[in-house]
Order: C-alpha cells, then sequence, then structure tokens
C-alpha cells in the first residue's frame, strides 16, 4: 500500500509541476522531437514519466511523455553532438547553422565560421558574416543555392537556416525580397521549398468566408505543413493537428488532416499523398484505425490505481501549437451550464451523473470570445500496470462526423484524439457598419456562424467480477451549427446543452464463452468433418484429391458443417440468455444462407442417382433354347427381348417404380402440425415473453424444436417404418432395386421372392404369403439370412461395363416413339431398328445385374460383410476389399439407402426450417409469416423434390412419365 501511495504521489506531482508552466512553445521555432528507442509505445498508451527525471541533455517528448536525449537519439545523423535540450525539444545552440537533410529526423549542427575569427574553424560552409544587432528575419533556403560560392561542395542535399541573407555579404537580417521568397512570422523563406505545399491553398480558398478580407485561420496552412512534414517541427505539427480539428476533421484532398489520414488511418487512399509530402508516421497521434482494431480498442479493460474514481489526464493546446495547460482532468472543464458538473467517482447515481441546460445565444458567443478557437483538448486515462503507471488516449467519437458514427457497428466508426468544445467563424466587421460594442446586438455580428458540443457522454463500463478494471472510456460527442446571418436571430434563442457520465455493468457471461470458446471449437470440428467426409467421397468416387470436384465437394460439405456450427451457437445463445437480436442475425441469415445451399445440392444429387430395378421374374413355360454366355441356373427367363414368346406382366414394374416415387417424398414429421402447435403454444406462452424478442426467439425455438422431437418418437414408436414396407413390396413384386450415387458407391435393395413367381393369380399369392410364414431367412440375398438391404462398393469395372451396355440406350433417348413399347408382348413390325437395339440393350442391362447378383460372371464377384461399429458411427468404408473385379456389400440394418430420400434428410430440413422460421420472425417480429414461410419451403420442396425424382425414374428405368405418378 506505502508502495501504491508512493507511486501516485509521483504521478500527481508532475501535474503540480507543469501545472504551472503556462509559457507556450515559441512559434515554429526550429526544433525537433522523436522518439526515445529505449521506450517502444503504441499510438495509445504511454508510459508515463515525470518531467522532474530529464537530465541535463534530455527534453521532455509531450507526445510519448517521456525524457529523450538529445546526444542519443540522433546518432548516426550527422554532427549532432552540438544538440541542446530546450524544454521540450532540441536546438542547435548559438553561433551554428541547421541542416535539415531529406530522410534524417534531427538536424545537422554546423559552426558558423565568422571572417574575424582568428582560430581553425572546420565549417564547410562560406564564412558567415556577423548579424546586425537588430535582426527581423532568419532565412531558409536550399542548400543547393550555396553551391556556387563553395569551393568544395559538401555533398549534402538538405534545407540550411542561416542568420543572415544568404544572397548578401554584408551581414543583412532585415530584408526579405518577396520576389523569390515568402514572408511568414520571423522568417524568410525561398519560395522554390514551399512548391510540394502550394496545393493546400486550395483548402483554404474554399474555407474562406464570403467576405474575402475576412482572416482564416487556414491562410498559413502550407507554411504549418511545410514546418511540420519537411522540418520535422513538433510545434508545427502540434498546429497542423489543431488545424484539422478546427476544419471538423475535413476529408478533403487539400484538408490539414491529410498528412494525418495518410500515415494513421488504415484504410486511407494514396489520394492524400503528395509528391512533397514524406510518407512517415506522423505525431501527434490524431486518429484511430477503422475496422477490427476499433472494436478490440473498446473492449478492452485496463487496471484502476484507485477503485474509487477515474483518474482523467487532459492536455490542452493552441491554435498555434503551443502547451498551454496539462494536468489533472476534470469534468467542470467540460460543463458549459452554471450547475456542478458530475465528479468521476465510480458508478455514479443516475441523477448524479448528467448535468443539462439551456444555452442562451448570447452565452455561446461569450463562450467562443472567451476561448477565442485556441483550446484543444486531449484527454487520457491513468492506469497501472505491474507497478507502472501509464497513459491511455480516451477515444472521441463525434457523432456529426460521418454517418458511420451514427451506426452501432463499431468497426465502422472513425475515433479521434483530440476535440474542442467549440468553434466560431469571425467576421470582418471593419467593411460593414456595425453596432456599437455597447449594444447586445453587436454580438450578432462578430461570427458567421457557431459550431458547439451539444451533448457529452463519457461512458465507460465495469466489471463485477473484476472491480478493480474499468472499460477504455468512450466520450461521444454530437455538435450543433449555428448560422448567425438570419434575421430572425436573437441572442435569447436557447440552445440545449448535456454532460454524462455514465457507465455500464457488465459481466463476462456465456456469451463471451459462446462466441469466444464454443463457436471456434464448433467450426474447428466442422472444418475436420468436412475433410474427414471429403477424404470417404474421394475414395467412393475414385478421384484425386487435388482436382477441382474435391474442393467443390469440401467447400460444400462445410457450408453444411458451418450452418450446424451457428444453429448450435445460437440456440446455446438463446437458452442462456446471453446475447441480443443484432448477434442472432448476424449468425443466423449466414446460417440460412449456407444450410439452403447445401441441402439444395444435396437433393438434387439424391434425385440424379444411377437407379435400375432388376426384375426377377420367370415366365411359366421352359426357356429351352435362349440361353446366353450370361445366363445362370435360375437366370434364363431374366432375357426378356421382343423375341420372347412368353413374358409377363410389366405392372409390377410401374408400381415398385411409383411405390419409390412415394416413398421419396414421405417425412418423418408433418411441418404444418409442427407450425400449428407452435403457434399454440406461442399464443399461450407470450404474456411471459414481456415483450422482449430475444425471449420470443427462444420460446419459438424451443417450441419448435421440442415438437419436432415428439414427432420424430412418434414416428419411431407408432408408425410402421416405410422403408421395411418399401422392401417387403420389391419382395412381393419380385424386383430388386439397385442404385449408385457414385461410380464407387450405392444402395442394393434384394427383392428376389423366394418363389420363384410374383405374377400370379390371388389363391397362388395367399399360398404363398403362408407358406412365407412357415420359413425362415429365405429372403435374404444369403440362403440363411434375411437381409435385404446394403451398402454396396461395387468393383471398379462394373460401371465401365454397364456405361457400355446403356451407350445404345442415351443415343436413343431422343426417338420419336413411345417408350412403353418395351412392354408390349408382340413385336410391332413398324418398329425401327434403333428402338430395338436400345429395348435389347436395356434387357441386356438386367440380364447382366441378374448374372452380377447371382456371382454369374467370373471376372466381376463381391463379398457380403458387416460395417464395423466405426464405420457406422461416421459413415465411412475403411476396410473394404475393392479390386477391379471384386467388390463389397455391406449388411444395412439401419436402411441406409434413405439417405438419397426426404426420410434420410428429415434432419438437414428440420435445421433449414428452424433458421428460416427464426430469420423471417426476426425481420417481421410476427410468427405467422414465419410460419407461412416454413409451410411454403416445405410444400415447394417436397414438389421441386418429387418432380426430379419422377424424372430421373423414367431416364433411368425407361418407363414413360404418362405411367408415373
Amino acid at each position: 500500500m506505502r508502495m501504491m501511495c508512493l507511486f501516485r504521489a509521483i504521478n500527481w506531482c508532475c501535474v503540480l509541476f507543469w501545472s504551472g508552466l503556462h509559457s507556450p512553445v515559441a512559434n515554429c521555432a526550429l526544433t525537433t522531437t522523436t522518439t526515445n528507442p529505449s521506450q517502444v509505445p503504441t499510438p495509445h498508451t504511454f508510459r508515463f514519466q515525470n518531467p522532474t527525471q530529464c537530465l541535463k541533455n534530455e527534453f521532455y517528448n509531450l507526445n510519448l511523455f517521456d525524457c529523450v536525449p538529445c546526444n542519443e537519439v540522433g546518432n548516426g545523423d550527422g554532427a549532432l553532438g552540438n544538440l541542446q535540450p530546450d524544454k521540450f525539444s532540441c536546438k542547435c545552440p548559438d553561433g551554428h547553422l541547421s541542416i535539415y537533410e531529406r530522410g534524417k529526423t534531427w538536424p545537422t549542427c554546423d559552426e558558423i565560421c565568422t571572417p574575424d575569427r582568428t582560430d581553425n574553424c572546420t565549417s564547410v560552409w562560406l564564412p558567415q558574416p556577423r548579424p546586425s544587432n537588430q535582426c527581423k528575419y532568419r532565412y531558409l533556403n536550399s542548400t543547393s543555392a550555396f553551391a556556387n560560392q563553395l569551393p568544395v561542395h559538401p555533398l549534402i542535399s538538405g534545407i540550411i537556416l542561416t542568420q543572415t541573407n544568404p544572397m548578401s555579404r554584408e551581414g543583412d537580417c532585415i530584408s526579405c525580397d518577396m520576389t523569390h521568397n515568402f514572408r511568414y512570422q520571423d522568417f524568410c523563406l525561398a519560395s522554390t521549398l514551399l512548391r510540394p505545399y502550394v496545393h493546400y491553398n486550395a483548402f483554404w480558398q474554399g474555407t474562406t468566408a464570403p467576405d474575402s478580407s475576412v482572416p482564416s485561420h487556414f491562410g498559413d496552412l502550407k507554411f504549418v505543413a511545410f514546418f511540420c512534414l519537411t522540418l520535422r517541427n513538433d510545434t508545427a505539427c502540434q498546429q497542423l493537428a489543431n488545424l484539422c480539428v478546427l476544419s471538423h476533421f475535413s476529408l478533403e484532398k487539400h484538408s490539414p488532416c491529410s498528412a494525418f489520414l495518410l500515415t494513421q488511418v488504415s484504410d486511407v487512399v494514396m489520394k492524400y499523398a503528395h509528391s512533397g509530402e514524406q510518407v512517415r508516421s506522423l505525431q501527434p497521434f490524431l486518429f484511430y484505425k477503422k475496422g477490427r482494431v476499433t472494436k478490440e480498442l473498446l473492449s478492452k479493460t485496463l487496471q484502476l490505481p484507485d477503485r474509487k474514481e477515474l483518474r482523467l489526464f487532459s492536455t490542452t493546446f493552441g491554435l498555434d501549437g503551443g502547451l498551454k495547460r496539462w494536468g489533472a482532468f476534470h469534468p467542470e472543464i467540460l460543463n458549459m451550464c452554471q450547475q456542478k458538473a458530475p465528479s468521476l467517482r465510480m458508478a455514479l447515481p443516475e441523477r448524479e451523473s448528467e448535468v443539462s441546460c439551456q444555452l442562451t445565444l448570447e452565452r455561446l458567443i461569450d463562450l467562443a470570445n472567451q476561448r477565442h478557437n485556441d483550446e484543444f483538448l486531449t484527454v487520457f486515462l491513468n492506469f497501472s500496470s505491474n507497478w507502472q503507471f501509464f497513459f491511455h488516449q480516451l477515444p472521441v467519437l463525434i457523432e456529426t462526423l460521418t454517418p458511420e458514427n451514427q451506426r452501432p457497428q463499431q468497426e465502422e466508426w472513425q475515433l479521434v484524439k483530440r476535440f474542442q468544445l467549440i468553434s466560431a467563424s469571425p467576421r470582418n466587421n471593419h467593411l460593414h457598419q456595425t453596432m456599437p460594442h455597447y449594444e447586445d446586438a453587436h454580438k450578432l455580428q462578430q461570427y458567421y456562424s457557431l459550431r458547439y458540443v451539444e451533448d457529452i457522454d463519457i461512458r465507460y463500463t465495469l466489471d463485477r467480477d473484476q472491480p478493480d478494471r474499468v472499460g477504455l472510456p468512450l466520450i461521444r460527442l454530437r455538435y450543433r451549427h449555428i448560422e448567425m446571418g438570419s434575421r430572425n436571430t436573437s441572442l435569447s434563442q436557447l440552445y440545449p446543452f448535456s454532460l454524462k457520465i455514465s457507465y455500464d455493468q457488465v459481466k463476462r457471461g456465456w456469451d463471451w464463452l459462446i462466441l469466444e470458446v464454443a463457436l471456434p471449437l464448433l467450426l474447428l470440428l466442422a472444418f475436420a468433418a468436412a475433410v474427414f467426409r471429403l477424404q470417404n467421397l474421394r475414395r467412393r468416387r475414385k478421384a484425386d484429391l487435388y482436382q477441382m470436384s474435391s474442393l467443390l465437394e469440401f467447400l460444400l460439405q462445410l457450408a453444411g458443417n458451418v450452418a450446424y456450427a451457428l444453429l448450435a451457437s445460437v440456440l446455446l445463445l438463446l437458452l442462456l440468455q446471453a446475447s441480443n437480436s443484432r448477434m442472432l442475425k448476424i449468425l443466423l441469415y449466414p446460417a440460412l444462407l449456407l444450410q439452403f445451399l447445401f441441402l439444395a445440392v444435396q437433393l438434387w444429387r439424391s434425385s440424379q442417382l444411377e437407379l435400375f430395378l432388376i426384375d426377377w421374374e420367370r415366365p411359366r413355360s421352359s426357356c429351352e433354347g435362349q440361353r446366353l454366355n450370361l445366363d445362370s441356373s435360375s437366370l434364363c427367363s431374366s432375357v426378356r427381348t421382343f423375341v420372347a414368346e412368353s413374358s409377363v406382366s410389366t405392372w409390377r414394374v410401374l408400381f415398385t417404380a411409383n411405390a419409390w416415387i412415394r416413398l421419396s417424398v414421405a417425412q418423418k414429421y408433418s411441418t404444418l402440425g409442427q407450425v400449428f402447435v407452435v403457434i399454440a403454444g406461442y399464443q399461450f406462452l407470450e404474456s411471459f415473453t414481456r415483450g422482449d424478442i430475444f425471449l420470443r426467439c427462444c420460446l419459438i425455438a424451443a417450441a419448435y424444436l421440442l415438437t419436432y422431437l415428439l414427432q420424430i418418437i412418434g414416428h419411431q414408436l407408432f408408425v410402421s417404418n416405410p422403408l421395411q414396407k418399401f422392401i417387403d413390396l420389391c419382395s412381393l413384386a419380385n424386383i430388386s432395386l439397385f442404385s449408385l450415387t457414385e461410380p464407387g458407391f450405392g444402395y442394393y435393395i434384394h427383392g428376389r421372392s423366394p418363389h420363384g413367381f410374383a405374377d400370379t393369380d390371388m389363391s397362388s399369392m395367399i399360398l404363398q404369403l403362408q407358406r412365407t410364414q412357415t420359413m425362415s431367412g429365405r429372403r435374404g440375398l444369403l440362403m440363411d439370412s434375411d437381409k435385404q438391404a446394403y451398402v454396396i462398393l461395387p468393383p471398379r469395372n462394373l460401371h465401365i461395363y454397364l456405361e457400355r451396355l446403356l451407350l445404345p440406350f442415351q443415343r436413343s433417348l431422343t426417338g420419336t416413339l413411345s417408350q412403353t413399347m418395351l412392354y408390349q408382348k408382340d413385336i410391332v413390325p413398324s418398329i425401327d431398328g434403333q428402338m430395338e437395339r436400345t429395348s435389347i440393350a436395356y434387357a441386356s442391362v438386367n440380364r447382366f445385374f441378374c448374372a452380377f447378383i447371382d456371382h454369374a460372371i467370373k471376372d466381376m464377384d463381391y463379398i457380403i460383410k458387416e460395417k464395423s461399429f466405426v464405420e457406422q458411427l461416421l459413415n465411412c468404408e475403411t476396410d473394404n476389399y475393392i479390386t477391379e473385379n471384386r467388390g463389397t456389400f455391406y449388411i444395412d440394418d439401419s436402411f441406409s439407402f434413405s439417405r438419397v430420400l426426404l426420410l434420410g434428410n428429415h434432419l438437414h430440413i428440420f435445421v433449414l426450417e428452424l433458421l428460416l422460421v427464426l430469420s423471417i420472425f426476426l425481420l417481421s417480429s410476427n410468427l405467422l409469416i414465419a410460419a407461412a414461410g416454413a409451410c411454403a419451403l416445405n410444400i415447394l420442396l417436397r414438389h421441386v423434390f418429387r418432380h426430379w425424382v419422377r424424372r430421373n425414374i423414367s431416364r433411368k428405368t425407361l418407363i414413360d412419365e404418362r405411367f408415373l405418378l
């Protein structure tokens, strides 16, 4: 505690010491400052050093609050050992020339050799005459102007400051030829030096008042910019910064802010750069960078040296760049009311934290006269770290500066570091008849316009868990502009003013844990899952990892996974009540877009799978003389071409295809019933939300999720499995389904009837059903098994051979004859050769699949095995035996072929509906509109998917669309 008190005493001792120093720095004294190499400050944070601790050879840098030695900072910059400290800067001693070279921070000091000196003088410059006693000017010129007068040119390119006129040999220091020079204060500047800065006249002319003879603060802008940017003079840079503030931080190309914007703002454009300006980090620090840095800046917390009050520090500079005051900051400095200003005590009650009043125009004019555009404030927060004291510049948000500053998005704000309370544009009353000074109306004729701060809000945050830390205070300002030229203007007009010091009590809660911890972990998991899924699909497709299709597949899987991660974060935020509607929108809208993109592509792929219906039905007559090389002992009837004398009914194929279409659009839950329950529950519980949009979203999400889970459980318990029903139908129809979603991956449903016949009369069918009840395990692909669903990884040659068989069919797709003629009993003589070849090719495909399933092809076979638990969990195949001629059939007890149906994508559809409901509700605050949107989405999705599946079945199974539902 004693150590803490000691540091506090040292800290505030400097305030008392420097508060008595009101003498401003001399205007544009040719001295410069730089950074202490031992200290590496940020543009916002400074380690405070007491000015009384500066040594004899050090000066105090007002920009960094640090003592800087004059004999160390300039190592390598020339003969700098002669530089001497002068309070806030270094300067060359008397009897020396100052030479400013391009690219060097400090001037080179060279001794003046006068003609009457008898000792050896080592100066390379010509002897300088002794100046007269009453000098009016100091002279600035280019070193090249001395080249013709020197016997040996020192090869120094820069600017030289002399005490006498370099064009006179008689010690002239009272004349300045205006033909080739400019006069500014007590300097005579060669006109060639100011050529790169003449463009600043454009800003001066643009800001000149209607009366051209009115003096303007920007008339000397080009001189100030020259001294700051070329001679690196700190006082001139302070003046340039003040002119920038006086221009209301103008973003024009030739404004005083252009150099600061170029070097201090991240998204600055090169239009601010000019040929004569050096692109370097300019001091003082005037702007904050925009973007993510701003948000991070406003969210940081700092350690306070005192838990009871804020310790603020301020500096006040005059318009000429000189320091007018520095010391402890008190809110009374900003107060324009007669009431007492709020104090800086922590967590002030609301009634004590604000003062407001109505100011008359006369009062504002008096304040403008008192300040005279000569007070520019910068405020710092005093905080501690590791037993050291630091200053942090407080960001200033001027709401009237840009439209972005009025928006809630912090990353779009343009924050500044210096401001003024009131500014005025003076009127030249020498050219117009004015009222006498003793008349009140005379005040109305002093200015063209006024700009003052009508609202000041110093806002900070307090952390409940860390009472000794405080969020970086933000100073919010709103200016009002008053035009004085109107005849209706009177001194009694009232204008508002308010000063408020407020705080927000925050606690690092669940929102930080979800957004900063849970969401990144979920996104990382989504990325890993997408990589794993890509690797699995690459093996199924037999594709190279570096192909463009692999990249697109990875992005698609990542989009779906990211949508789930964002939705999980939204549900956690809603459950824990740890966010706001804006954050929900930021998470929901991208998730909705990504999920819609993923689901649309997923369903389109599922509808376009390679689908084949294998007919196992045998005709009742013998098949003598019809055996080919693909026939097996039970397969001779499979060659159903037009030359067959005996054929079977085609209604079984049509019935199975239509059953597949109906199954493809079946769902495990009803969207209409779901939104009905959600609306009813919402109407019943809405009164408990107290109108809070966040609580309403939480209620809707919980009701929607709970209703979905209840429907899924009820469907699982009380509704017979439609997938098993379809498998039973395939067995009844004696038809198997062979599908490929990828060249090396697909599904197989073994529907071969154990009785050999399905096209029979009613009595025979009843007899077969009775016989089936007494048999066990006769419907499966294996003799001793009833497993009928399989995940297949076919041999690599299967897809190639299949494409060859389908080639005639693909060529005849544009034929004009009806495809239903394939199922006629007799051959119509008018059928052309192309149609006949297509029919024979498709019959060959059926024979090929029958032979493959019956292991009747020697060069193409498969094995049957079960998936491990890990393979079933991750939906992958790790230990397969795929070769060119051998594949693997995995027993599929979970009916994985539902993934190509809406039944297997019910979770994806539910997620999309939930995202849509929440998004529409956040936009409209109307649950009925959101529910209607979800129902419309579901109806549209089913209709489009049915259309896709129907078209695909017609193409792949050669069934005319008129026979399909």
